[in-house]
């Protein structure tokens, strides 16, 4: 008997004539088009904002690991950044040559989702002085930290993504060290704010 009913329903549903009319169509396809327009550009910014952040802490919290690991294991860990491939390497240098040797700690870490080190022309660091490289520790791309946590010198890393690289600074991202302390802080920039960095 269910069965009967149920198939009873079916035939009533396979043989009605309603439908929906070509305007209600078109009318839906437009009003998705229009809700599109609006959501993806904001989604790709959403997401390009979310890759800066998330490169930008992998190599705060990679360079916070090496000055760790120079004060744990009592050796000097090397950071030495390569501003061409976008990639770096932590080096326990437990002789303290400068050579990576057999058995001495390595990591290498490659930026990724489009992030660079990389900076805007006239944009100034956290202590206010011009930028003229992305990554500079007293001039060089090298950094290292000793036994007692201190850094070889002061300086920043900065990171921009690729589509912002000549437009804007707006999602940039700047990691400071500093030499006496080894202290490793993470800035934010905000051209509406004064500094800028925050």
């Amino acid at each position: 008997m269910l069965l009967i009913r149920r198939l009873k329903g079916l035939k009533r549903f396979l043989e009605s004539k309603k439908g929906f009319t070509l305007i209600e169509i078109i009318i839906t396809m437009a009003i998705i088009g229009i809700v599109s327009a609006i959501a993806i550009p904001n989604f790709s910014k959403w997401k390009e904002k979310h890759e800066i952040d998330g490169q930008a802490q992998k190599v705060y919290f990679d360079l916070m690991l090496a000055r760790t690991t120079a004060v744990k294991s009592n050796n000097n860990v090397r950071v030495t950044f390569n501003l061409v491939a976008n990639t770096y390497k932590i080096h326990e240098d437990s002789n303290d040559n400068g050579v990576e040797d057999g058995g001495e700690n390595l990591k290498n870490a490659v930026l990724e989702n489009n992030v660079q080190f990389a900076y805007n022309v006239g944009i100034s660091d956290t202590d206010g002085n011009t930028v003229t490289s992305a990554v500079s520790f007293g001039g060089a791309q090298v950094v290292v930290f000793d036994s007692r946590g201190q850094a070889s010198s002061s300086g920043s890393v900065l990171l921009l993504h690729l589509n912002d690289i000549g437009i804007s600074d707006g999602r940039a991202r700047l990691i400071s060290v500093l030499q006496a302390t080894g202290g490793v802080d993470y800035w934010k920039y905000s051209a509406a704010d004064n500094p800028p960095w925050k």
